[in-house]
């Protein structure tokens, strides 16, 4: 299993197990909400009733993209949509299926490997399009929509900053929009949610510092007390690895604050269009019809 697949994996575990969580993404949090670690599961599913708030009318097929453990997917279900899922994690799938109990289909395969004759009124990319190449995203999800059918990506992004970022994972927002813009795709939302988002990384680096780091360091320390030379090998063999983990979880620098500094994480709606329609002029029966401008940094 590649370590991205992995991490998502554990990270799953975990937070189901001390958290309830029933989501992998990040949550979304309402200025209402205090910043606990008890109440992440309720600014996880804050994040699932935003995204959901903004499926267009009119849409009744969701392809939902890295479906995780499947709870996105269920609460679509719960609404009347018709739904399948891309999940190419075997764990994860195995607790979506769980979760989904057959009601919606599974395809266990990464999206730019998908075949399939169905087509769909809005494929979702929620916290997935960072893991595909994005001409083989647009590519694909083009292929598989409905006529006037919809892409809506909720995702984190690269903004250019000052210095190198602690946080991992995202395409650049500005090689996005110029990729995407190359596409029969029409922008119809562009929203800035990285505010709400950012206290979930607040939580994640006290977790990392003041829980998983005492662990870490008693665990090696007890290694190294009952296998000195043992341990003494695999710190000289693997120093550089244990290097990077522990300045990258370790340094108190994976925080909200520099997550608002080197990211940005958007809701982004976008409605396809045919060869011979004047691109900026499709209507949406329930968003604006004005084309948006190319949104700032």
């Amino acid at each position: 299993m590649p370590s991205s697949e992995f991490g998502l994996a554990l990270g799953y575990v975990i937070g189901h197990h001390f958290f309830n969580m029933q989501d992998l993404h990040y949550g979304y949090w309402p200025e209402d909400l205090a910043r606990a670690p008890q109440n992440l599961a309720r600014a996880q599913a804050h994040y699932t009733d935003f995204l959901m708030s903004h499926v267009p009318a009119g849409v009744k097929s969701v392809l939902d993209v890295g479906c995780g453990a499947g709870n996105t997917a269920r609460k679509l279900l719960e609404r009347g949509f018709t739904v399948d899922c891309v999940s190419p994690n075997g764990v994860l799938t195995d607790v979506a299926k769980q979760v989904l109990k057959g009601r919606a289909d599974i395809f266990e395969t990464r999206f730019q490997d998908l075949q399939t004759d169905r087509r769909y009124d809005l494929i979702l990319f929620s916290e997935s399009l960072l893991f595909i190449p994005l001409e083989d995203a647009f590519t694909k999800a083009l292929a598989l929509l409905n006529p006037g059918g919809y892409v809506l990506i909720t995702d984190i992004f690269r903004v250019p900053a000052e210095g190198k970022s602690p946080i991992g994972g995202g395409h650049e927002l500005p090689r996005f929009r110029e990729t995407i813009a190359r596409y029969r795709l029409d922008p119809m939302l562009d929203l800035d949610m990285t505010d709400g988002i950012a206290p979930t990384f607040d939580l994640l680096d006290a977790a990392y510092r003041e829980a998983i780091q005492p662990a870490y360091q008693l665990l090696l320390s007890r290694l190294e007390a009952k296998y000195p030379w043992v341990m003494k090998l695999v710190k000289w063999k693997f120093r550089k690895k244990m290097e990077r983990y522990e300045g990258k979880h370790f340094s108190g620098r994976r925080n909200g604050a520099n997550f608002k500094k080197y990211k940005s994480y958007r809701l982004l709606l976008y409605r396809s269009t045919s060869p011979d329609t004047e691109r900026g002029t499709v209507e949406n029966p329930r968003f604006s019809t004005t084309p948006l401008s190319t949104p700032s940094i």
